[in-house]
This record gives C-alpha cells, sequence and structure tokens, in this order.
C-alpha cells in the first residue's frame, strides 16, 4: 500500500500492487475499507486538508504559500499519524511512505 497525499484527495492510501488493485480497484483508498479507526481516519481527513493548502490554487506552477515552519509541522504530523496506522494496521498490510522512497 503507498501512502502519499495528492491534491484535493483526503485519503493518502493507493494502491501499490496487483493484489491491492484487485482488492481495492483504483483511486485513492478510504481508511474505513483498511479497518482504520474513527479517529485515525478523521486524522487523515485533516491532513489532507491541511496538505491541500499548500498549494497556491490561483496559481499551481507558483510557489507554495507555505513558509518552511509549516511544512516541517505538517511533515511531522504525518509522520506521526504513519506510525500509528502502521501498528494499528499490524502486519495486515505494508505501508510504503512516499518519504522513505
Amino acid at each position: 500500500m503507498r501512502f502519499f497525499y495528492d491534491w484535493g484527495c483526503d485519503s493518502p492510501f493507493w494502491c501499490g500492487n496487483d493484489a491491492a488493485r484487485d482488492r481495492f480497484g483504483v483511486g485513492p483508498i478510504e481508511p474505513e475499507e483498511l479497518g482504520l479507526s474513527a479517529e485515525i481516519s478523521e486524522q487523515l481527513r485533516s491532513l489532507g486538508a491541511w496538505h491541500d493548502t499548500a498549494l497556491d490554487w490561483s496559481d499551481p506552477l507558483g510557489p507554495s504559500p507555505w513558509p518552511l515552519e509549516e511544512c516541517e509541522r505538517f511533515n511531522t504530523a504525518v509522520s506521526q499519524l504513519l506510525a500509528l496506522i502502521r501498528t494499528e494496521l499490524g502486519d495486515e498490510y505494508e505501508i510504503i511512505s512516499d518519504r522513505d522512497l
């Protein structure tokens, strides 16, 4: 399972292999489909909304409106939540963050 946020998507889960595509299809995978708790699902959606503020939607090719500190806060929040997700899911799924590639 790949883990990354994409613009306009509130779930960061994507199929990373044929087995996942056979089970979940294409497109983002909702956290509930993975059996994640309501609390983690809500945190994921909040981070997705926060992620989308990193893009200047009126000038998508321009610089991000985020200062470096905001980017660091976001990355820390994602790393902390990803650790919780890996613990909650256990060995059932291998979660590969694009940050780890």
